[in-house]
C-alpha cells in the first residue's frame, strides 16, 4: 500500500469513526443496538458530523503543517476551535471536555501552552487529537517523537496517564504507517520503547511521575488496566479502541465494534478509526461515510497538504 493511501486513510478513518459514534454518545453498551451511519442522538446533529475529537485532530494537523512543532500555535488553534468554531462542521461546537475547557481558560489567561493541561487531567482529550504527530513527523527518531507526544498532550492534559497513552498511540501509528502487518507486535514494540524511555528519563512534564521509577510505575499501571467500557478516562479509551481495532477484519468492523462499547462512543471510534484507517488504507473506509462527512472540503484541504509532504514517486 502506498503511503498516501495510509495518510488519507488515517485522517478520514478518524473523522468517520468520530461521526459514526456521535449519535450513540452516552448510551450504555446494551442500549447501542445496531450501529449505522446516521444523525440524531443527544446532540441532534446531522449524519456525518464529527465532534471535538475530529475538530481538534484537524487543528493539530493544520498546526503541524503550518507552524511545525510549535505548542504555542497548537494552543492557539485549540482556543480558536472553542471560541470561533474553527475546524468544526458548520463552525458549531456542541461538545467540549471538562479538562480541555479548563486548559482553554488557562491559555486565555496567558499560561504557556505546555503548562495549560491539568496535571491530574486523565480524560481522553489529548489522545483523541494526537494522530497527526506520527503522520507529519515521519522522519524524527522514536525518542524525539515520544517527547513531541508528551509536549502536545500537555497542552490540554498533563497527567502521566494521558501522556503515556499519547506516546503509545503515536509509536503504534508510526509502525502501522510503515506497513507493519502484525498489530500485536506493533504494540509490543511501542510498549518496549516507552518503557526504555521512562526508565531512563522519567516523565519530566508530570509532577506525579517525574522520576524514572514513578514513570515506570505509571506505565505498569496503564498496561495492567483491565476495563474495556469505552469510557472517557484515557486508559479505558485507549484499550477499548485498541481491542476494537486489533480484533477487526476491516475498517468498518473496527469502528462499529468501538461504538458498541457505548459511553464515549465518538472518541473510542475516532481513536480506533485512526488506527484502522492507517492499517487498512483509505479504500477500506466506506465511500458513503467519508464522502458523506459534513464540511468535507475543510478536511480534504488538510489531507491534500498532508499527502504533499510525501516526496516519493507515486502515481497520484
Amino acid at each position: 500500500m502506498l503511503l498516501p493511501e495510509r495518510l488519507e486513510g488515517a485522517v478520514y478513518g478518524h473523522l468517520c469513526g468520530d461521526a459514526l459514534g456521535v449519535p450513540y454518545e452516552f448510551l450504555a453498551a446494551d442500549g447501542v443496538g445496531e450501529v449505522t451511519w446516521r444523525g440524531g442522538g443527544v446532540h441532534g446533529q446531522p449524519p456525518g458530523t464529527w465532534s471535538d475529537d475530529g475538530a481538534l485532530m484537524l487543528a493539530l494537523l493544520d498546526s503541524l503543517l503550518t507552524a511545525g512543532l510549535d505548542t504555542a500555535d497548537q494552543g492557539r488553534r485549540v482556543v480558536a476551535w472553542r471560541d470561533e468554531g474553527a475546524y468544526a462542521p458548520g463552525a458549531v461546537v456542541f461538545d467540549a471536555g471538562v479538562s480541555t475547557t479548563s486548559a482553554i481558560y488557562a491559555l486565555h489567561s496567558g499560561v504557556p501552552a505546555e503548562d495549560a493541561g491539568g496535571v491530574d487531567a486523565k480524560g481522553n482529550g489529548s489522545l483523541m487529537r494526537i494522530l497527526p504527530l506520527p503522520l507529519v513527523c515521519r522522519e524524527v527518531a522514536d525518542p524525539e517523537l515520544l517527547e513531541l507526544a508528551f509536549r502536545a498532550s500537555r497542552v490540554t492534559h498533563g497527567s502521566a496517564e494521558a501522556q503515556i497513552a499519547c506516546a503509545l498511540y503515536v509509536l503504534v501509528v508510526r509502525r502501522l504507517l510503515a506497513g507493519a502487518g502484525d498489530r500485536e507486535l506493533a504494540l509490543a514494540e511501542a510498549r518496549s520503547t516507552v518503557h526504555a524511555w521512562l526508565r531512563e528519563s522519567g516523565l519530566p512534564g508530570s509532577p506525579e511521575a517525574a522520576a524514572p521509577a514513578e514513570a515506570a510505575s505509571a506505565l505498569d499501571a496503564f498496561e495492567a488496566w483491565a476495563e474495556r467500557r469505552g469510557r472517557g478516562r484515557v486508559v479505558d479509551s485507549f484499550w477499548s479502541a485498541w481491542d476494537a481495532f486489533e480484533g477487526a477484519s476491516d475498517y468498518a468492523s473496527a469502528v462499529t465494534s468501538a461504538v458498541s462499547y457505548g459511553n464515549d462512543t465518538d472518541t473510542t471510534a475516532a481513536i480506533a478509526g485512526g488506527l484502522a484507517g492507517v492499517y487498512f488504507g483509505i479504500e477500506s473506509v466506506p465511500l458513503e461515510w467519508h464522502r458523506g462527512l459534513r464540511d468535507r472540503p475543510l478536511a480534504q484541504r488538510l489531507v491534500d497538504r498532508l499527502i504533499e509532504t510525501d516526496t516519493s514517486e507515486w502515481g497520484g
